[in-house]
């Protein structure tokens, strides 16, 4: 137990000493190609307020609420990031160059996220706790669009990328995705539908980030044998 809480307290360390030396070893480079992502036509139109759909999408945030136990509300509560994917990651992390992956990863991210945020903007939809008082929200509950999930997209998409560089751990970081999805419904400020919508697009961003060029000359550079 002590050698893997060393083990994660150092991977922390490397990885929140990388942020300067990522910010700096950024590329301009597009990761995300412009329109390679038909978002609109890969999700539904979510259901009008008052429909039965709709009833019974919030019938279940109200019930996970009430069967929500402390663990699953901090797994909730706690921020997404790259260094949340680090304690699956483990040891291999040393393997590779930390700054750059952070780099990388961030980058499409960010790319990932400026093209999800037009969507949710088309749908305007309201979160749980904006129509009913009952709904009691964990975390930075704000009241922006609902559908699809930002954090089920940007979950998905940090494992797709993580797993190529690390396809060891496919699996687990694919298990860990899902769930921060489905959190995302225990702590009140999604509904089911934005998170399997948010997860179908952030396979669709993955696999056209995973397609290009830029991303598997990056992923080269900082593999084991590589790294600086």
């Amino acid at each position: 137990m002590k050698r893997l809480t060393g083990t994660l307290t150092a991977i922390a360390i490397i990885v929140a000493a990388a942020t300067t030396s990522a910010q700096a070893a950024s590329s301009t480079a597009t990761l995300l190609p412009e329109n390679a992502v038909e978002a609109q036509s890969k999700i539904s139109t979510p259901p009008a307020l008052g429909t039965p759909k709709f009833h019974e999408e919030m019938s279940t945030v109200l019930w996970l609420q009430e069967t929500r136990t402390p663990e699953q509300s901090e797994f909730a509560e706690t921020t997404l990031n790259v260094e949340r994917f680090a304690p699956v990651v483990g040891e291999a992390m040393f393997e590779v160059n930390g700054p750059a992956m952070k780099a990388l990863i961030d980058g499409a991210i960010n790319e990932v996220r400026t093209d999800y945020d037009a969507v949710k903007a088309v749908y305007d939809y309201p979160r749980p706790f904006e129509i009913n008082a009952a709904v009691e929200p964990l975390g930075d509950a704000r009241p922006v669009a609902s559908y699809p999930s930002g954090h089920s997209i940007r979950a998905v998409v940090y494992a797709r990328l993580l797993a190529e560089v690390f396809p060891e751990k496919t699996d687990e970081l694919m298990d860990l995705a899902n769930r921060i999805g489905h959190g995302r419904v225990i702590a009140g400020v999604h509904y089911p539908m934005d998170v399997t919508s948010g997860q179908v697009l952030g396979h669709a961003y993955a696999d056209a980030i995973l397609a290009g060029p830029a991303f598997q000359q990056a992923v080269e550079d900082i593999r084991p044998g590589n790294a600086s």
